[in-house]
């Protein structure tokens, strides 16, 4: 959550310093006269740069941020938030706009093992009406291209069920304030939708890759990364594709200017979900170069086994990308 955003009146100092073993820290300061510390004149560089500050809120102080008073004066209470949620769903059961599961199945005529293997793959959800699963009945409204309806749903699943079903029922100013209902029938619009649903689904995960220098002992609790990078991608994508969409992603990376790959690397993949606090570790890759040949122990999250993997690479110093790039490329064939 942006909190304030603030806008310098004047440039800052950016300088890029070179260390000996390849690294290049970036700073950025108000003082545009004066260099920082151990800034060296013949190797490092500067130039004066506009900058934004963006002050956010991390997923601790959320719930802080959401009772601070509004700068209109009004208080926001996520309890009453929640409530007024709930009751708005409550009217909805009672006007027919949501189904129980009993009236769903027969107003779509399929049985509970059916209904299972919908939700299963996405087709249809649920909502949670006091402690019940509850239904849209737009899923079962006839005066809807269902099979496409369906399909739109199952783009949507990464997104929670209450995030899905607003989307689908309110107007979108991306969509030049369509309603998405009412976009599939023409086909047009349709392929419109869907792009736009792959795209807002992908908000919802993002998946970075972090490499470490692992020449030496890694202290995993306190190591910075050599280089890292991420991008936000449907969950539901095989993980070594996304990770070198990460890697090829010209979006977020650290630092800019890319270093030569040390001998041995260590690389994790993990993924951040949108509402929830942390991080998942889904691969944890360790590469060692010896001239062009490049041997990978590739341990993905859970009880897969360990994989071993060898290839060659284009030159015998690649970049920490170029070495990515080919590893996540390679495993990305082997699905």
């Amino acid at each position: 959550m942006v909190r304030e955003v603030l806008i310098p009146p004047g440039p800052w100092l950016h300088e890029r310093q070179r260390r000996p073993d390849g690294h290049v820290v970036r700073r950025f300061h108000q003082r545009v006269d004066e260099r920082s510390e151990g800034f060296n004149e013949a190797t490092d560089e500067s130039s004066l740069e506009r900058v934004v500050i963006l002050l956010v809120s991390n997923a601790e102080s959320l719930e802080h941020t959401l009772v601070e008073s509004a700068r209109t004066g009004r208080t926001i209470d996520l309890k009453v938030v929640r409530a007024k949620q709930a009751q708005r769903y409550r009217d909805m059961l009672s006007y027919g706009k949501l189904l129980s599961e009993e009236v769903f199945r027969s107003r779509l005529s399929v049985s509970e093992k059916r209904l299972s293997k919908m939700v299963e793959k996405g087709h249809v959800f649920a909502l949670d009406v006091d402690g019940h699963r509850v239904y849209p009945a737009l899923f079962c409204d006839s005066r809807f291209n269902l099979k496409r309806l369906w399909k739109v749903a199952q783009i949507l699943v990464p997104a929670p069920a209450t995030l899905r079903f607003d989307l689908l029922t309110h107007q979108c100013g991306a969509l030049l304030d369509q309603v998405p209902l009412n976009l599939l029938e023409d086909d047009k619009t349709y392929r419109e939708l869907l792009r736009f649903a792959r795209g807002w689904t992908a908000e919802f995960s993002r998946t970075a890759v972090k490499v470490y220098d692992a020449t030496g002992p890694v202290d995993k609790a306190n190591a910075v990364p050599l280089y890292s990078c991420a991008v936000e991608v449907d969950p539901r994508v095989l993980i070594w594709k996304r990770a070198l969409k990460a890697v090829r992603s010209p979006g977020y990376q650290m630092p800019y200017e890319i270093a030569v790959s040390p001998a041995t690397v260590v690389i994790i993949v993990e993924r951040a979900t949108a509402g929830q606090a942390g991080t998942e570790v889904e691969a944890h890759l360790m590469c060692d170069l010896d001239g062009r040949t490049l041997r990978a122990t590739v341990t993905p999250a859970g009880d897969a086994p360990a994989i071993e993997h060898k290839l060659k690479l284009k030159s015998k110093h690649p970049s920490v990308t170029d070495l990515c790039d080919a590893v996540f490329k390679a495993l990305s064939t082997l699905e």
